[in-house]
Protein backbone atom coordinates (compact mmCIF):
# COMPACT_ATOMS: atom_id res chain seq x y z
CA UNK A 1 0.00 0.00 0.00
CA UNK A 2 1.44 3.26 1.38
CA UNK A 3 5.46 3.52 2.28
CA UNK A 4 6.09 4.11 6.31
CA UNK A 5 8.11 7.18 5.14
CA UNK A 6 5.15 8.65 3.44
CA UNK A 7 2.50 8.09 6.27
CA UNK A 8 4.82 9.54 8.53
CA UNK A 9 5.12 12.58 6.66
CA UNK A 10 1.67 13.07 6.35
CA UNK A 11 0.96 13.00 9.95
CA UNK A 12 3.97 15.13 10.95
CA UNK A 13 2.54 17.85 8.28
CA UNK A 14 -0.68 17.56 9.81
CA UNK A 15 0.39 17.85 13.47
CA UNK A 16 3.35 20.74 12.39
CA UNK A 17 2.96 24.27 13.17
CA UNK A 18 1.28 24.56 9.91
CA UNK A 19 -1.74 22.33 11.12
CA UNK A 20 -2.04 23.47 14.00
CA UNK A 21 -2.62 26.61 12.29
CA UNK A 22 -4.96 25.40 10.08
CA UNK A 23 -6.86 24.19 12.58
CA UNK A 24 -6.99 27.20 14.32
CA UNK A 25 -8.35 28.89 11.63
CA UNK A 26 -10.88 26.89 10.36
CA UNK A 27 -12.25 26.89 13.68
CA UNK A 28 -15.93 28.02 13.95
CA UNK A 29 -16.24 31.34 15.80
CA UNK A 30 -18.88 31.68 18.00
CA UNK A 31 -19.62 35.65 18.74
CA UNK A 32 -21.63 37.20 21.55
CA UNK A 33 -25.14 38.28 20.52
CA UNK A 34 -24.59 42.11 21.12
CA UNK A 35 -21.55 42.11 19.01
CA UNK A 36 -23.45 39.33 16.09
CA UNK A 37 -26.41 42.16 16.22
CA UNK A 38 -23.94 45.22 15.81
CA UNK A 39 -21.98 44.28 13.39
CA UNK A 40 -24.37 45.48 10.11
CA UNK A 41 -24.53 48.92 12.22
CA UNK A 42 -20.82 49.12 12.18
CA UNK A 43 -20.22 48.34 8.69
CA UNK A 44 -22.43 50.76 7.68
CA UNK A 45 -21.18 53.52 9.74
CA UNK A 46 -17.60 52.99 9.06
CA UNK A 47 -18.49 53.20 5.63
CA UNK A 48 -20.39 56.41 6.07
CA UNK A 49 -16.91 57.55 7.52
CA UNK A 50 -14.48 56.76 5.34
CA UNK A 51 -16.68 58.26 2.36
CA UNK A 52 -17.36 61.29 4.56
CA UNK A 53 -13.85 61.00 5.16
CA UNK A 54 -12.50 61.21 1.44
CA UNK A 55 -14.85 64.35 0.69
CA UNK A 56 -13.80 66.17 3.50
CA UNK A 57 -9.91 65.25 3.69
CA UNK A 58 -7.97 68.45 1.87
CA UNK A 59 -4.77 67.29 -0.57
CA UNK A 60 -4.79 63.50 -0.17
CA UNK A 61 -5.37 62.91 -3.37
CA UNK A 62 -3.66 59.50 -2.97
CA UNK A 63 -5.81 58.48 -0.30
CA UNK A 64 -9.08 58.95 -1.62
CA UNK A 65 -9.56 56.12 -4.00
CA UNK A 66 -8.68 53.85 -1.13
CA UNK A 67 -11.18 55.45 1.10
CA UNK A 68 -14.14 55.36 -1.59
CA UNK A 69 -13.66 51.81 -2.43
CA UNK A 70 -13.67 50.94 1.62
CA UNK A 71 -16.28 53.21 2.38
CA UNK A 72 -18.72 51.74 -0.85
CA UNK A 73 -17.33 48.04 0.58
CA UNK A 74 -18.34 48.53 4.47
CA UNK A 75 -21.22 50.24 3.33
CA UNK A 76 -22.73 47.35 0.57
CA UNK A 77 -21.78 45.18 3.01
CA UNK A 78 -23.64 46.42 5.92
CA UNK A 79 -26.68 47.03 3.98
CA UNK A 80 -26.34 43.56 2.69
CA UNK A 81 -25.98 41.77 5.91
CA UNK A 82 -29.28 44.05 7.26
CA UNK A 83 -31.09 42.86 4.25
CA UNK A 84 -30.28 39.02 4.61
CA UNK A 85 -31.03 38.96 8.56
CA UNK A 86 -34.82 40.54 7.93
CA UNK A 87 -35.42 38.59 4.83
CA UNK A 88 -34.60 35.78 7.33
CA UNK A 89 -36.40 36.65 10.26
CA UNK A 90 -39.36 37.35 8.44
CA UNK A 91 -39.55 34.18 6.38
CA UNK A 92 -38.84 32.06 9.97
CA UNK A 93 -41.51 34.01 11.57
CA UNK A 94 -44.17 31.70 12.30
CA UNK A 95 -48.02 32.88 10.51
CA UNK A 96 -50.43 35.09 12.39
CA UNK A 97 -52.91 33.16 13.36
CA UNK A 98 -56.02 35.77 12.44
Amino acid sequence: MHSPSLIQRSAARRHGPAGRLRGILLRKLWLPRAVYEAMPYVYVCLGLLALASAIYLPGWTWVLPYLLLIGLACLHAGLALIALRYRFRRRSRPADPR
